[in-house]
């Protein structure tokens, strides 16, 4: 196999790897969210900001694997 098909391969797995973590991150605090809200209802302002705010970093962290599998694809760091 030759270092394209390595970092094409190893770029796949990263994105793979990046979206599967990122969903259950979004779906355990989605879940824990709705839990403190069903709990104390009045506090569900700071707990949705809390929570947009939460999910919009963990997505981030998506998007950052996403850039890096590009970056492996297209420019070829190891040519």
């Amino acid at each position: 196999m030759n270092i394209q098909a390595i970092s094409v391969l190893g770029a796949a797995f990263g994105v793979a790897i990046a979206a599967f973590a990122s969903a259950l991150a979004q779906g355990f605090a989605t879940g824990k969210a709705v839990e403190g809200i069903s709990r104390q209802p009045e506090a569900r302002g700071p707990i949705m900001t809390a929570l947009i705010i939460g999910i919009s970093f963990i997505e981030s962290l998506t998007l950052y694997a996403l850039l890096i599998a590009i970056i492996l694809i297209f420019v070829n760091p190891f040519k």
